[in-house]
């Protein structure tokens, strides 16, 4: 009966069932992201009419005020941060895609590079940015080193969790068919691993870009940056400009999330 229908259905242009529900995936990630940044918004805005945290807790309108009129200024000092997070996020999806194959193959390393990672996580980057400024020059390269390190625990996480995922199931259906570790991890395991990344990888390019952030703030920048514009503005009683920076950091942070959004969605819609 559907088979005979399916020509009907074309003909009209109805979508079908699989076409119908893989646009609303992605919108429903742009939507809860959207929600999200309008009820900060609401908040911010509350908060500061009412004047409860002083004068300088500026509303949404007049910090958005702040960053096109002073854009050129924000965007000289951002620029070099960006650089620099992009650079390490990509150090490190280099570093997860080596590690699902590894961990896929051999589980047996995931618990050294969670251990290994948890111990560099807990070092706080304010401490540590300046004991490696010692070895490394200031600037780029030592943002970039931080950036790693920031998104390191993350990593780690997802690759414990995609080790255990793979492995489900192989004593048992693997053995019954012979199947080896490379050719397990190909055709099994490696769907299993896509929500997995999914979520790591929420939680690792905002988490690169706050790790540029806090290294520029603990005196890895060179001439310019996101995280020196921020503390200069603070030290000399700019809020609007101080503002403007938050607006900027954070929308690069939620530009982000929706990409990473627009990108799993229909790679976890397909496996589904």
């Amino acid at each position: 009966m559907t088979a005979a229908l399916a020509p009907a259905i074309d003909s009209v242009g109805i979508p079908r069932r699989g076409e119908r529900q893989q646009i609303p995936v992605v919108l429903r990630e742009l939507l809860w992201i959207a929600g999200g940044i309008a009820a900060l918004m609401m908040l911010w805005w509350g908060t500061a009419t009412s004047g409860v945290l002083g004068p300088s807790f500026i509303a949404p309108h007049s910090a958005l005020g702040a960053l096109v009129g002073q854009w050129e200024i924000i965007w000289y000092n951002a620029e070099p941060t960006l650089v620099a997070a992009v650079t390490g996020a990509g150090l490190l999806l280099v570093v997860t895609a080596v590690g699902l194959v590894l961990v896929g193959m051999a589980p047996w390393l995931s618990p050294w590079l969670v251990s290994v990672s948890v111990v560099v996580g807990s070092l706080p980057l304010i401490s540590l940015t300046p004991v490696l400024s010692i070895f490394i020059p200031r600037g780029t390269s030592l943002i970039i080193v931080v950036t790693v390190l920031s998104g390191l625990v993350p990593v780690a996480a997802m690759l414990g969790s995609a080790a255990h995922a793979t492995q489900v199931g192989r004593g048992e259906l693997g053995a019954l068919y012979s199947a080896s570790a490379l050719r397990w991890w190909r055709f099994v395991g490696l769907g299993r691993t896509v929500p997995i990344v999914d979520i790591g990888l929420r939680a690792m390019l905002p988490a690169c870009f706050v790790g540029a952030i806090v290294a520029e703030w603990s005196g890895a920048a060179g001439e310019r940056g996101l995280g020196g514009l921020m503390a200069n503005a603070l030290y000399s009683y700019q809020a609007p400009l101080l503002w403007a920076a938050i607006i900027l950091a954070c929308a690069v942070a939620v530009s982000l999330l929706g990409a990473v959004a627009l990108i799993m969605a229909p790679i976890r819609k397909a496996l589904q």
